[in-house]
């Protein structure tokens, strides 16, 4: 799996929409790619901050 393709699925998953991707292939990626891991510890880490920003909302989900 490319970075980008990798990149693409968990943007995807991460706003709850389809990867797209094979199950697995993208955890198997996020082992070998620490360039890959870390965007995606980021984007969990931004996502969790706008979520703390924005306060409680009934529409929006909790935790991972």
């Amino acid at each position: 799996m490319r970075c980008i393709d990798c990149r693409t699925a968990l943007s995807a998953e991460l706003d709850g929409e389809d990867p797209g991707a094979r199950p697995g292939a993208v955890r198997r990626h996020l082992r070998s790619c620490a360039s890959c891991a870390g965007w995606r510890a980021g984007f969990e880490e931004l996502e969790s901050l706008v979520a703390a920003a924005l306060g409680p909302s009934p529409d929006r989900p909790t935790g991972r």
